[in-house]
């Protein structure tokens, strides 16, 4: 098991869903897999594996959080 996987099954724990999809009559498989990805987006489920791939310091997310907000500051 991958340090990835053992995370993402804590995220889905945390969660407590997990996005199902199952394969309709006369759907081609791309089109379930296109779903599927629709399903995992709208989740935010790989939005929060990326965001704690890594650890980051209290002090640094600070950091990064005063740095997004002065860009996005509005004159």
């Amino acid at each position: 098991m991958t340090c990835e996987t053992r995370f993402l099954s804590r995220v889905i724990r945390r969660e407590g869903k997990l996005v199902e999809t199952r394969v309709r009559k006369n759907e081609s498989l791309e089109d379930a897999l296109r779903r599927f990805k629709r399903g995992v987006a709208k989740d935010g489920t790989l939005a929060e594996v990326r965001k704690r791939r890594h650890y980051e310091k209290p002090s640094v997310k600070r950091k990064l959080k005063s740095e997004a907000a002065r860009k996005n500051k509005k004159f």
